[in-house]
């Protein structure tokens, strides 16, 4: 069809040059001219009858060149539409029509409609380029590929990705396209759906659209609306079925910024289901996951051996949860794209693979053979919204983790934590909305939040200045929580070669020409003991002179706070989780010289985080120690300038000077 259009169109302009030819030339002017005004309307000529008429409209519309400067590309229309039957099956079909508008905005020319082949069928009804001059460039077949991300590990080979390239594509090009996806509930006979109004890019006409059967009751729960704007839909009914329609127009972009909430708890989106109560989520999940932990005699003896000359429960949880955590390899699959119903425990042991829900089966499987009951949690990650329990939309969990009770409540493991140690979660899992199947009901809880020294990086160092200024040093890192398990990756994810080159690179930043002596670690898989680092270096000319004075600044010791470089936030700061920051440094008085200035202590103590400093002179040597203390983890944008304002004075406290003096003779 688009082929004939092209050829209709090569017709024309044909025609247009035999008629001039021998024309007076007033004639031929008039001609120009009204060639002239046709290639001036984008598309109403030129592509009449193959445009839907709204979109022929919103390009009539399309805002001057440079009105989105922080915009990759500008949504025209938006358009989902939910055509929603009795069985709880939907047909879903999206219209997207967006303007290029820089270069960045080319990458949004390759598309991906991501989908679950077992409960999903998704087929593209068409897709074309519109260039500024309004030539339609169709998409061709041979551009439409189906991929399977996870083909390497067959569990998860239904998740699949419809990708197609549009052609053509240049900065003020329009991207046509429209596609349907036939779903089949998640949950017989129920719908749950979700739909975000406002995304990283403007929108121009955002439009979400339901349709039930009438005797069908919809819930819906709008998020984060943006002021003033209609809430309620408009509702109609026709020929035994109900439609609600939501509509807006000039949708503000949300611009990306460091260290914001996830867009789930920013951005204007909506949530949708048929389902009356988290009751129905609970009994359909409880048939998901029944029989699943039942263990084999592979699995009975593996946890024998485990736990054979253990007599504590702490000590069998940990063995196992190790074992789990080490030996059973994790992929990567948010639960939404891998399905919820997870693969028994003898197929996650003999396969030594699995996703979250996969290897917290196992666990869970391993724990209740040594006589430790074990629950299944599903929670919200940090990297999405939290947990919205008053209204029954089930599928706002992305991880599965686990618990077991323990005299203070619930004992938290997350299996695909494989660099933590046993006593600590995850940053991602702490302080979230959560939801225990227990094995006789359901409970909503929230993790914890972890005091800051749960998640500490403390150093320290030996330091001996010479006396002509050169430095060496002696450094000892230990932590805790995230911090460790940071190091601990490092460490096992990269070979020695590759982590000695860092270790030189970090040393070099110390002072020109400082290089590194030597570095030594514990081992990062014994997860028994903490991990401790050693670094040795040496700095020549570290020191300046000045007369008889000798300048010395403390390596290593300066603190920052992350993302305070920007005077204004649009959103708020969030960290994640609370932490300690402590070195102790012990330095020599250079032989021939005495200490004649140290600077003063310093204490800064704000509701956001606490800073101590100080140095202190004991016989030949000065000892100093620093702290910071970081107790909140969410700045709302109204308190940021003041919470910047104390990080400043923090930072320049830490620009401080001790001062030697030679001695006179």
């Amino acid at each position: 069809m688009d082929e004939k259009r092209g050829k209709s169109m090569h017709i024309k302009r044909t025609k247009f040059v035999s008629i001039v030819r021998g024309k007076p030339i007033a004639i031929l002017l008039c001609l120009l001219v009204i060639s002239i005004l046709a290639s001036c309307t984008f598309d109403l000529v030129k592509t009449r009858g193959d445009i839907d008429p709204e979109v022929s409209k919103l390009l009539q519309v399309i805002p001057p060149s440079g009105s989105y400067p922080d915009a990759d590309i500008l949504y025209l229309l938006d358009e989902g539409i939910e055509e929603v039957f009795n069985d709880g099956r939907c047909k879903f079909t999206a219209h997207m029509v967006f303007r290029i508008v820089s270069e960045r905005g080319k990458d949004d020319a390759n598309c991906e409609i991501g989908y679950n082949s077992r409960t999903e069928t998704v087929s593209l009804l068409y897709a074309r380029t519109i260039t500024p001059e309004g030539k339609i460039i169709p998409l061709k077949k041979n551009a439409i590929k189906t991929v399977t991300p996870y083909s390497r590990f067959p569990s998860y080979s239904d998740y699949k990705k419809f990708t197609f390239s549009m052609p053509g594509a240049s900065v003020g090009c329009v991207i046509d396209y429209k596609y349907q996806i036939e779903k089949k509930p998640t949950i017989e006979g129920k719908f749950t759906s979700s739909h975000f109004f406002q995304t990283y890019n403007p929108i121009l006409l955002s439009r979400y659209k339901i349709i039930t059967p009438e005797d069908i009751d919809l819930k819906y729960l709008l998020l984060n609306p943006l002021k003033d704007i209609k809430r309620s839909p408009v509702v109609t009914n026709q020929g035994g079925k109900k439609s609600y329609l939501w509509e807006y127009r000039d949708i503000p972009q949300i611009l990306d910024e460091n260290y914001m909430p996830p867009i789930d708890e920013i951005a204007f989106n909506i949530l949708v289901t048929t389902m009356d109560s988290w009751e129905e989520f609970f009994s359909w999940w409880r048939k998901e996951i029944e029989g699943k932990t039942r263990p084999d005699k592979v699995i009975k003896e593996k946890v024998a051996d485990l736990t054979k000359d253990l007599s504590n429960t702490k000590e069998k949880i940990e063995a196992i949860f190790d074992y789990v955590k080490r030996e059973i390899r994790y992929v990567s699959i948010d639960m939404g794209k891998s399905g919820y119903e997870p693969a028994s425990a003898q197929e996650v042991f003999e396969n030594k693979y699995g996703d979250c829900k996969d290897q917290s089966t196992l666990l869970i499987s391993m724990l209740k053979e040594a006589g430790i009951p074990a629950y299944y949690v599903l929670i919200p990650t940090n990297d999405v919204g939290d947990l919205i329990k008053d209204f029954p939309y089930p599928f706002q969990f992305n991880h599965c983790i686990m618990a077991v009770e323990n005299e203070k409540g619930y004992r938290f493991l997350d299996p695909t934590a494989e660099y933590y140690r046993f006593a600590f979660l995850p940053d991602s899992d702490q302080n979230r909305g959560i939801l225990i199947f227990k094995d006789s009901e359901n409970t909503f809880e929230r993790t914890p939040l972890s005091e800051p020294e749960y998640n500490a990086f403390v150093t320290q160092q030996q330091i001996e200045i010479k006396t002509d200024g050169a430095i060496e040093g002696e450094v000892k890192v230990f932590s805790s929580g995230s911090k460790e398990a940071s190091l601990r990756s490092f460490f096992i994810d990269y070979s020695p070669i590759v982590v000695k080159e860092v270790l030189e690179e970090f040393v070099d930043e110390i002072a020109t020409g400082a290089r590194l002596l030597q570095h030594t670690y514990t081992d990062p898989l014994d997860f028994k003991k903490k991990f401790i680092e050693y670094i040795n270096y040496y700095a020549p000319d570290y020191c300046k002179k000045a007369g008889d004075i000798l300048i010395f600044q403390v390596p290593m010791v300066k603190k920052s706070c992350d993302g305070t470089g920007k005077e204004e936030r649009r959103y708020p700061l969030l960290y994640h989780s609370k932490s300690y920051k402590k070195d102790k440094v012990e330095f020599n008085i250079p032989e021939g010289y005495e200490v004649y200035h140290l600077p003063e202590p310093i204490e800064i103590k704000t509701p956001y985080f606490e800073y101590h400093s100080s140095y202190k002179k004991e016989g030949e040597k000065v000892l100093y120690q620093g702290e910071l203390i970081r107790k909140l983890v969410k700045i709302q944008p109204e308190k940021y300038n003041n919470y910047r304002k104390f990080c400043q004075m923090m930072e320049k406290s830490c620009e401080r000077y001790v001062l030697f003096r030679e001695r006179k003779r």
